[in-house]
């Protein structure tokens, strides 16, 4: 998981950096350190940050400003403000997760962090091919399929073969969010331009047949989701 730091204070950031190093005794964190707001921005789009730590009073480019210029973004961080300062609580309301004060705790951090991992994590699918581990969004997936008795995942990027059966993958994907319109298919709701008896029509060109069996229930779960 990437993790980044920015804050003008190198004595803060040394700070919130040590108790990140405490909690995360196993090393799951690869940690990057900014002192100003738009090298964390240049960074940005090629590293891709998990979850960032914004001082908001920084030299320059705030970190207010930073988190407004993210928030357009798809696949922006998970972004804690941590301030001496309240006074940009209601502008910033949305574009946050959350506010920590200064001087931060290690209780206070492990709260933060162990909410923020949950919540990444919601937002990412894990799997093993070839003995090599791979994470990606949800927001990726365009689709799973059984293919010559192998389950193939549809990205945004490219395809993988793993050895997991459909019901295997389901039980991994957020509930309410994915649906299976035909035994050998599941489909992310997100990606569905049309649906009908006829065949679901992703946003990648594909279509995705229906069986008539599953037509209904598929539907419904497609309606909720779209409904929330």
């Amino acid at each position: 998981m990437k993790l980044a730091i920015c804050d003008d204070e190198q004595k803060d950031l040394q700070h919130l950096k040590n108790l990140i190093l405490d909690y995360d005794a196993k090393r799951t964190f690869n940690i990057y350190e900014y002192s100003n707001a738009d090298d964390f921005l240049r960074d940005c789009n090629d590293i891709g940050f998990d979850i960032a730590f914004l001082d908001i009073e920084m030299k320059g480019t705030n970190g207010y400003e930073a988190a407004k210029l993210l928030s357009i973004h798809e696949k922006r961080p998970l972004m804690f403000f941590v301030t001496n300062t309240l006074k940009y609580s209601i502008q910033g309301y949305g574009l946050v997760y959350r506010y920590l004060t200064k001087p931060l705790s290690f209780k206070l951090l492990t709260e933060a962090l162990d909410s923020a991992v949950r919540e990444v994590n919601v937002n990412r699918y894990t799997f093993t091919v070839d003995d090599k581990r791979h994470v990606i969004g949800i927001n990726d997936i365009y689709y799973f399929e059984i293919y010559n008795h192998t389950t193939v995942l549809h990205t945004m990027d490219q395809t993988f073969s793993m050895r997991a059966t459909l019901k295997e993958v389901m039980s991994q994907l957020p509930r309410g969010y994915f649906g299976m319109p035909h035994q050998s298919y599941v489909v992310n709701f997100s990606h569905v331009n049309t649906s009908s008896a006829a065949g679901v029509s992703m946003t990648n060109g594909a279509v995705i047949p229906v069986s008539r069996r599953k037509f209904h229930d598929f539907s419904c779960s497609l309606q909720m989701y779209l409904g929330r």
